[in-house]
């Protein structure tokens, strides 16, 4: 598919075929996208685990669920679940990936990258990012009073996941996949998947075909454009000219929008189908 209809065609699926296995050649395709996702600083955090559903008891799906996810879990025959290793974030590590990078030409003199400069001032300032009195835990809840790294490694190792999430839900459509970034209870699969302390937990991914129309409804509602994107200030919205409005419709990134007339019959139809409350 185009980037464009890609983009467009995605939505949060939350009714996927439970009978419907995920090829093992598709979620290879997914994890290959996030593995050339960029890199914050060029530092090696991304870390998935992949999860079948079919290899769980009744008793380990029930404890994956949280208010937010329930009988979308149950379907899905694959999670991904995505984690950031806080400890790649260390000056050596560091130091070799950017070495690398200037010996392959990718970070250049042109740009201040050499070993001088990188001895006396980029090499400091990384580590000092990482001894940033400025800390927070590693998790959460049952999980807190564990690891803790600087305010800012969580800033870099939050953002390196997020766009790594965004390269596998674009993958996953570009697959012919359906699939829904959800909640899951981390202590649960932390104990289960033996997941080290040092792992930053996000929000996994559930995967599969779809069990209920690929357009779900149609596109999600958004607030006003112009509330979201500013330019030279905040307050000065950015202009949204029609034409590009109009363009993006003929590229199918901008679709339908919710709800379809038939949406709420579809869901009844999908309750009954599947065995859930309507």
């Amino acid at each position: 598919m185009e980037v464009k209809s890609v983009i467009g065609t995605r939505r949060s699926i939350r009714f996927f075929e439970p009978w419907r296995e995920v090829e093992r050649e598709k979620i290879q395709a997914i994890l290959e996208a996030t593995y050339r996702a960029p890199r914050m600083l060029e530092t090696d955090f991304l870390r998935i685990v992949v999860m079948y559903r079919d290899r769980l008891s009744e008793e380990e799906l029930a404890t994956l669920q949280t208010p937010t996810t329930t009988a979308q879990l149950d379907m899905a025959p694959v999670v991904l679940i995505f984690y950031a290793e806080s400890e790649a974030f260390e000056a050596s590590k560091l130091e070799a990936n950017h070495q690398a990078l200037m010996d392959l030409g990718v970070l250049n003199p042109s740009h201040g990258w050499t070993k001088e400069r990188y001895a006396s001032s980029v090499g400091p300032y990384l580590q000092g990012l990482a001894d940033d009195a400025d800390r927070v835990p590693i998790s959460f809840g049952r999980d807190a009073g564990g690891p803790t790294v600087s305010r800012e490694v969580m800033r870099l190792a939050r953002t390196a996941i997020g766009v790594a999430q965004t390269f596998a839900l674009l993958a996953a459509v570009d697959e012919g996949l359906s699939a829904q970034l959800s909640a899951i209870n981390t202590t649960t699969v932390k104990a289960m998947m033996g997941i080290p302390d040092s792992w930053i937990p996000s929000s996994p991914m559930l995967l599969g075909y779809h069990g209920e129309s690929r357009a779900a409804g149609g596109q999600r509602p958004r607030e006003a454009f112009e509330e979201d994107f500013f330019e030279l200030r905040y307050g000065h919205p950015f202009y949204r000219e029609p034409a590009v409005v109009e363009h993006l419709r003929e590229c199918d990134m901008i679709q339908p929008g919710a709800p379809f007339p038939w949406r709420m019959t579809e869901v009844r139809a999908l309750a009954r189908k599947f065995g859930l409350p309507d």
